[in-house]
């Protein structure tokens, strides 16, 4: 049965229909919304009539600034928009709409009682409509048009929320992998220091290099998690010195040593994210050490000769990059050698650097080999200024980073927090091979039981911040603290990488590490803490 509305005067009292309430609202999570804007209220009940079905909630307006409120707190799926309305017309509620972000590809159905003139349709099409609907309204047409864009959200819905699953999935996964590769890596750095077998360290050197090649992976995996969900990366600045970053990745590339040339000039100092920093060096040097020819000779240069930049530089001779690798190089999962790494690895350098407001390019020839360039603006306006340099050259973050004497007066205590019996077994072990009295816990409440009951007073607190049975990390330390009366220096572990953002485990007299941690590097961080807190 075909059925018409004609736009025509009406005596009733233009009430303002109220929005979705409470129980539709539930409902709008799951169901398509249609909005219908039109400044007569017999016709958006005419037209609600005939659009009135269980597959989606309708929202109706009778001003466009009523339907823009409508717009901003729901996702619409199709908006019904009549183009003649007092005060703002369709058209202005179109380029309206196109303007925000949320509502700009929302699609607009026009409807009209005015001339088909070829002009005003394209001005509805200009303006963003994907059709149009002339008064009198046919009915199976305007539910025809409805349920194609009722489908497609429905549609659209399911690839976010299998979108949403998957990063969800991947995030899961990566944290949950990082605490098994930690007590891998932990017994093999311990088993490394107490063997003197030659055949056993090696194959114990390649155990190692493959726990480190795995937690890069799960890095990756991690960071592109979070940048896919629109966060970008967690970026944390603070005055570092590149040519101290450098030289860090360069002793991590010991075995490799001879073929490393490098070079610095300047002053190498700004405010960067030396995390970061650390993470995009490792991967320049460690491609191109891998990708150069046998016996070839990588060059690295730190450029700190102009005033506002910091130009760094990863160059190895051999054949150049094909064109067609050439034009994706910083894509991601478009790495010519799969069999390598998962070609994330140069995307994720792109963004720490466009994260620190730099650029990075490419040059790469067979006659010259293949030279990554980075520059690196020293500061942003809202970053405090760089403090003097020491008098051996280094920043005060520089000789922090050296690290600090071991405390060889009293044995420790250190209190270890993990719910993980692999990972919380092993980093006590190595802990206490480190010269170190070690009390354990799985939870919150068994550390605050240790402390409470066994008089337990730690130096250091070490904790995972994932705690499956009590609060984060973060937390169980605050608590710890008032029961000690004290804020005893605290080192935060988490294996979910950049997904979990820094204020949720920031704390005073406080260091976040990444899991799987260095026992060396953990060790450090210890003694960085302890000699604090230690009266001079």
């Amino acid at each position: 049965m075909m059925k018409a509305v004609e736009n025509t005067p009406s005596d009733r009292s233009l009430r303002p229909p109220p929005l979705i309430d409470d129980a539709d609202e539930n409902a709008a999570g799951e169901r398509p919304v249609v909005l219908i804007v039109d400044d007569s209220a017999d016709n958006l009940l005419a037209l609600e009539a005939m659009l009135r079905c269980d597959d989606f909630v309708i929202a109706t307006a009778l001003s466009g600034r009523a339907a823009l409120d409508i717009l901003l707190a729901h996702h619409v799926a199709v908006a019904i928009i009549d183009v003649q309305m007092p005060e703002m017309d369709g058209f202005e509620l179109a380029t309206l709409m196109r303007g925000v972000e949320k509502t700009r590809d929302v699609p607009i159905v026009f409807v009209t009682a005015g001339s088909r003139e070829t002009s005003r349709m394209f001005k509805g099409y200009e303006v963003g409509a994907v059709d149009y609907l002339w008064k009198p309204i046919d009915e199976q047409i305007l539910r025809s048009k409805v349920d194609v864009f009722v489908r497609l959200e429905r549609q659209r819905q399911q690839l976010l929320q299998a979108e949403r699953m998957r990063e969800m999935f991947v995030a899961i996964l990566g944290h949950d992998l990082r605490n098994p590769l930690q007590g891998i890596k932990t017994a093999t750095e311990r088993t490394m220091r107490l063997t003197q077998d030659e055949e056993a360290r090696k194959t114990l050197e390649s155990i190692r290099q493959s726990g480190d090649r795995m937690a890069r992976m799960i890095a990756q995996i991690l960071d592109v998690t979070q940048m896919r969900a629109g966060a970008g990366l967690t970026i944390r600045r603070a005055p570092t010195e590149l040519s101290l970053v450098v030289e860090q990745i360069v002793d991590e590339f010991s075995a490799h040593r001879r073929l490393l040339r490098v070079e610095y000039s300047g002053d190498t100092r700004g405010v960067w994210d030396a995390d970061r920093l650390l993470q995009l060096v490792s991967n320049l040097v460690g491609n191109a050490v891998e990708h150069g020819p046998p016996g070839g000779h990588v060059h690295v240069r730190v450029d700190g000769r102009a005033p506002a930049w910091v130009k760094f530089e990863v160059h190895n001779g051999g054949c150049g990059l094909p064109k067609q690798l050439r034009d994706v190089l910083f894509e991601p999962f478009r790495s010519g050698d799969r069999t390598r790494g998962l070609g994330l690895g140069l995307f994720i350098c792109k963004q720490i650097v466009e994260a620190h407001g730099g650029a990075i390019d490419v040059e790469s020839t067979d006659e010259t080999g293949t030279a990554i360039r980075i520059s690196l603006p020293r500061r942003h306006a809202d970053d405090a200024p760089l403090p003097a340099p020491l008098a051996s050259g280094r920043s005060p973050q520089a000789s922090a980073a050296a690290g600090p004497s071991p405390i060889t007066e009293t044995r420790r205590v250190i209190l270890l927090i993990d719910d993980d019996v692999g990972v919380r077994e092993s980093l006590e072990l190595a802990l206490m091979l480190e010269g170190f009295t070690v009390v354990a816990a799985a939870d919150g409440d068994g550390a605050a039981a240790r402390i409470v009951d066994e008089r337990v007073a730690p130096d250091l607190i070490v904790s995972d911040f994932f705690l499956r049975k009590s609060a984060t990390g973060s937390q169980v330390v605050m608590r710890l603290r008032e029961l000690l009366n004290r804020d005893a220096p605290a080192i935060i572990l988490t294996g979910g990488g950049s997904l979990v953002p820094a204020h949720r485990t920031a704390l005073a007299n406080s260091v976040r590490l990444g899991k799987p941690v260095e026992i060396e590097q953990l060790t450090r961080t210890i003694y960085d803490l302890l000699s604090r807190a230690t009266p001079d």
